[in-house]
């Protein structure tokens, strides 16, 4: 006698798109915090009620930037690029350049997020591409954009849950941060990636001086120093410091100490001055000065800002 019980039919439940869960988790991030832009360890998130313009704002190394919700138009060495959330963008180090956003209003801002790979990590990630046998990438782009990766949207989910717990931050966000750039380096974006950093003739050897600045940051290092260290004449040295890192080792000396500052007001509280002495700058007004043109508002509104 055949059987009249019906099958049970559970539900399947619909994916969801790994860049919707990275919204929501910066939505959740951001909630309590009334800031437009909102520095967050090694990410700047962004949240705008209404439509606003960002003018020259300046990169160091490579930036990722994804929008979440809304629609960012840049402007950058004269082309006009519009990126939405079915894209990502990827910027070079120094390029100045202007951003509109557009939103739904407050019930539907404006959400986006920027994560930035400094010369040292992508001059690191490209020699390990190129020991891997990856074909090397000589096209030189400003910016570039690109299809969003469910690869690459993945990595960005596990770097902000990261986020949640001081020792997955220690130690799995990194984790995170390089396979996102592996992933650029992997995709059509390593040729703006690539033009990041330059040839990496000698890189190993910059890559290995780039080490000893962050190490030493806080002593009066000088070209002529670092060169005897890389084995080089201070001009050679020089020439082929800007050409993997694409910045000065001056500047790049700089921007170690301002990210080390940054570390120390986060991690200890402690005021401009106090910091600014420790990381080696040599007056207080010097330091808030570049700190604000590095990350956009002086140290005190930084800590205001700040997602905990």
């Amino acid at each position: 006698m055949a059987s009249s019980v019906t099958p049970l039919r559970l539900p399947v439940p619909l994916p969801v798109n790994p860049l919707r869960r990275v919204r929501d988790l910066v939505l959740e991030l951001t909630a309590d915090t009334p800031a437009d832009q909102v520095p967050f360890h090694d990410m700047c998130f962004y949240r705008f009620d209404q439509p606003a313009v960002v003018n020259k704002a300046v990169t160091f190394g490579v930036t990722l930037g994804v929008v979440l919700q809304g629609t960012k138009h840049i402007r950058i060495e004269g082309h006009d690029l519009a990126v939405d959330p079915s894209t990502l963008l990827v910027i070079t180090r120094d390029v100045e350049h202007d951003i509109r956003v557009t939103t739904g209003g407050p019930d539907r801002p404006y959400l986006g997020l920027a994560l930035c790979f400094g010369p040292e990590r992508v001059a690191r990630a490209l020699l390990a591409v190129a020991e891997a046998g990856a074909p090397p990438v000589t096209e030189s782009v400003p910016a570039f954009i690109q299809p969003v990766d469910d690869d690459i949207a993945g990595a960005i989910e596990r770097l902000l849950r990261a986020q949640r717990d001081p020792l997955d931050r220690k130690l799995l966000a990194p984790l995170a941060i390089d396979e996102i750039l592996f992933r650029l380096l992997r995709s059509d974006a390593a040729a703006a990636v690539r033009r990041g950093v330059g040839h990496a003739a000698d890189a190993a050897r910059i890559v290995s001086t780039m080490q000893l600045m962050r190490e030493r940051h806080t002593e009066k290092l000088s070209v002529e120093a670092l060169a005897r260290h890389a084995a080089m004449s201070p001009s050679h040295f020089a020439h082929r410091f800007s050409s993997v890192a694409r910045v000065s080792p001056m500047k790049f000396l700089r921007e170690v100490r301002l990210e080390r500052a940054r570390s120390l007001l986060v991690a200890d509280g402690a005021r401009a001055g106090e910091v600014a002495s420790l990381v080696g700058f040599e007056s207080a007004a010097h330091f808030t000065r570049e700190f604000k043109r590095r990350f956009g508002v002086p140290p005190s509104h930084y800590l205001r800002t700040r997602v905990q």
